[in-house]
């Protein structure tokens, strides 16, 4: 029964370290699961907010751009002459608060350049660039997409206003920006390595990018013009970039009053890369963590199955010493028997013989109790005392009524011979005692526990009685006296309509 319920211990702890560890793993994933989805709500935050700032950058260039632009219109006067002192140093004023790669011209219709605050400036005929053709059309104000400077091969984008005398085109004014401009802005924005941040025109035309493009780039067929901006002026979506390949977050912001959208992407690489240096960093304390519960798991269900073997172990040794002490006693029974029979077979006298026997019987009894109900360490006081008293009242054939009175204790195998045997003489003096002819005889016994381990035995019976006095030196009496000191009490007599025998007992 106890290996049983070792095994079960052993199941139930070792389901309960395998269900800790699949709580603590599913704990732990779910983190990373949510790390890795506020990775990506940061991204997209990241993103969202790097492209609001584009906006505002944009929104501004426009709108300086723009002054001017109508700075520059208004610096020609109505008389449009070139090589004008006053009027170049105005166009020089009205670039005043713009970046400093930011350059003027103006050009005439006939495409002859008028006046440029462009030091490298050599003479080019730009009306077959759209900055030039979308004016001279009759667009108020342009923006090119991105351009290849014929200058210096550098990348750059131009506002450009149509110049008008008494409704007559008379040629544009340009303002040309560097594209490398952004490059400040998306250093300020520390969105790390793979951002990027860019200003589209409407119609899907790259206007210019930082990183910088190889080349011009048309993307109206692209899923963010195509799908995205008919739906949304600003969103957020996930993409591998048409331009280098690279997956990445962007967010795209309308700039208001503008045909001009401005993005900005952060790299999943390095989002995702960050996310997982912290899921190392998270690992570092929880593999060595699970590293410990399963070697004290291990160490655990070691011990279990030990105790289990030891368990065992007591359990066989255990069967095995009860077979030898239900063997042994069983053994001092029959000697006990044999003797018996010896001492009839003897030539005594009839009541030597019975007190002899019913001597060994009483002594028999304690060693048969503890045969049949394996009570090695303590008897059952009801039981064992009944057993005593029936044994005496069949040997002497006695018609007298016996009444057992017995608390419910355990009296301890050292204390049960002795108790046996003054229990034994007592009721043999009084069955010896009883007159037979009276009808009403009576012979009670009574054990009642007053503390812990002392009892008080009472043995009474309502015959004639008799005169210890007169036989203090038979065996009776010296037996009584001996089995008392043994018990470690002391006994007294009393005569009131018959013998009372009563001693004080320690059962333990």
């Amino acid at each position: 029964m106890v290996t049983k319920a070792i095994a079960g211990s052993a199941r139930a702890a070792i389901a309960f370290i395998i269900a800790t560890l699949l709580i603590y793993s599913a704990i732990v994933g779910s983190l990373v699961y949510q790390g890795f989805n506020d990775a990506e709500d940061r991204a997209e935050v990241t993103a969202t907010a790097a492209a609001k700032a584009v906006q505002i950058n944009t929104g501004w260039i426009v709108e300086v751009a723009a002054q001017a632009l109508r700075r520059m219109d208004s610096a020609l006067g109505i008389d449009v002459q070139p090589n004008n002192t006053s009027t170049l140093s105005s166009v020089r004023d009205a670039l005043e608060g713009l970046p400093a790669s930011a350059k003027a011209y103006i050009v005439a219709a006939d495409g002859q350049t008028l006046y440029t605050t462009d030091p490298n400036f050599v003479d080019l005929d730009i009306r077959d660039r759209e900055y030039f053709s979308g004016p001279a059309a009759g667009e108020q104000f342009f923006t090119s997409s991105l351009l290849i400077s014929r200058l210096d091969d550098s990348q750059i984008f131009a506002f450009s206003r149509r110049l008008e005398r008494g409704g007559v085109f008379i040629g544009v004014a340009v303002i040309s920006f560097d594209a490398a401009l952004l490059e400040d802005l998306l250093d300020s924005l520390d969105l790390g390595t793979g951002a990027t941040i860019s200003i589209f025109r409407s119609d899907g035309m790259l206007v210019a990018r930082y990183p910088p493009a190889d080349a011009p780039l048309d993307l109206s067929a692209y899923v963010l013009f195509a799908d995205l901006l008919p739906n949304a002026d600003f969103g957020v979506y996930r993409g591998k970039s048409p331009l280098d390949g690279v997956q990445r977050v962007v967010s795209y912001q309308t700039v208001p009053g503008t045909n001009l959208i401005a993005l900005a992407s952060v790299g999943t690489a390095e989002t995702v890369g960050r996310f997982w240096r912290r899921v190392w960093v998270l690992l570092a304390i929880v593999i060595p963590t699970i590293l410990a519960l399963t070697l004290c798991a291990i160490w655990i269900i070691r011990l279990l199955q030990r105790d289990g073997r030891r368990h065992e172990e007591l359990q066989a040794a255990l069967a095995t010493n009860t077979m030898l002490f239900r063997e042994i006693h069983h053994r001092v029974k029959n000697n006990m028997q044999s003797m018996q029979s010896l001492v009839r077979m003897q030539n005594l006298p009839e009541t030597i013989k019975t007190d002899i026997q019913l001597r060994f019987a009483a002594m028999s009894s304690v060693h048969e109790h503890m045969y049949n109900y394996d009570a090695y360490a303590a008897l059952y006081a009801p039981d064992f005392i009944a057993s005593i008293t029936e044994t005496l009242i069949q040997a002497y054939g006695s018609s007298a009524e016996l009444t057992l009175d017995i608390d419910p204790l355990s009296i301890s195998h050292e204390r049960a011979t002795p108790l046996a045997l003054l229990i034994n003489e007592v009721v043999t003096n009084a069955l010896k005692h009883v007159d037979v002819n009276k009808p009403d005889t009576l012979i009670s016994i009574s054990l009642k526990r007053l503390t812990e381990d002392v009892a008080k035995l009472v043995i009474a019976d309502n015959g004639p009685g008799f005169d210890p006095a007169n036989d203090p030196t038979g065996m009776g009496t010296k037996i009584i006296k001996g089995m008392v000191m043994q018990l470690g009490g002391s006994h007294t007599y009393t005569f009131d309509d018959g013998t009372i025998f009563s001693t004080e007992i320690h059962t333990g």
